[in-house]
């Protein structure tokens, strides 16, 4: 994978998880799987490491919304100023005037307009990339939490069923002793 630590995609860093869990050799028996713990801590690790990295991505997004926002009202107060001025430099006579106010309402209109389309246009762009966001850190918090519990439950030794009901009896009744660890017989104990 390329880039430096905390400057990779998180959905990159994900999909390498995916990837190991999907290859993750299976526990017989159960659905669960092995996965080497150094190489899933060290790719959580750089899941975490490239977050900061999206949250400073939105805020600049956020930034940026706010200075486009400043910018488009800050030139329809150019736009106002100067339609003022274009009016108190015409003739007063009526038609005129009524003129000049619907040129500046005009104006003034397509200022507000363009200000509120811009608007719209910018908190769509933020809503869906807060809500991918969102969508990546949910996906890593159940990745998160899979690997966790997998991890706990490959560490819980799990007793051995027999595989047939009757060779549980046939086991109590009779059945020779199972040989010691030590290797002895168990009577010899």
């Amino acid at each position: 994978m390329t880039g430096a630590q905390g400057n990779e995609p998180i959905v990159e860093l994900l999909e390498e998880l995916r990837t190991i869990v999907a290859d993750a050799k299976g526990v017989p028996l159960s659905a669960s799987v092995l996965v080497p713990r150094d190489q899933t801590l060290a790719l959580i690790e750089r899941c975490l490491a490239a977050s900061p990295k999206e949250v400073a991505e939105a805020r600049e997004v956020l930034l940026e919304r706010t200075q486009v926002l400043e910018r488009t009202r800050a030139e329809a107060d150019q736009l106002l100023a100067e339609a003022h001025r274009q009016m108190e430099e015409m003739v007063t006579e009526s038609e005129i005037v009524r003129a000049a106010h619907a040129g500046a309402s005009r104006i003034r209109s397509q200022a507000n307009e363009q200000a509120s389309q811009l608007k719209r246009q910018t908190e769509d762009y933020i809503d869906r990339r807060l809500a991918n966001f969102e969508i990546i850190l949910s996906d890593l918090l159940d990745q998160t939490r899979r690997g966790r519990q997998r991890l706990a439950e490959s560490s819980e030794p799990r007793p051995v069923a027999p595989e047939h009901p009757d060779d549980f009896f046939q086991s109590q009744q009779g059945a020779p002793t199972p040989p010691r660890r030590d290797g002895g017989d168990a009577a010899d104990a």
